[in-house]
């Protein structure tokens, strides 16, 4: 095979595979349109989840520093 029959088919090859991704793209936009349109969205149903404050124990924050502590001391 020649360079330009090389050249020509891969362009049209090229141009097959961005063809068909910018199809499927385009086809899966229209999709996602269709179905919000479709769907109504619900709007203050979702109650907001409640904020829970960790609880601190003085004995886990102990166990941590002591940890900290010793490994620095045995660098």
């Amino acid at each position: 095979m020649e360079i330009e029959q090389l050249l020509i088919q891969s362009l049209q090859l090229l141009g097959l595979g961005m063809g068909a991704v910018f199809i499927i793209l385009t086809l899966l936009i229209g999709l996602i349109s269709i179905v919000s349109k479709l769907v109504p969205e619900e709007v203050g149903s979702v109650a907001a989840a409640p904020t829970v404050k960790p609880a601190v124990n003085n004995d886990h924050i102990a166990a941590i520093t002591s940890a900290v502590h010793q490994y620095r001391r045995r660098r």
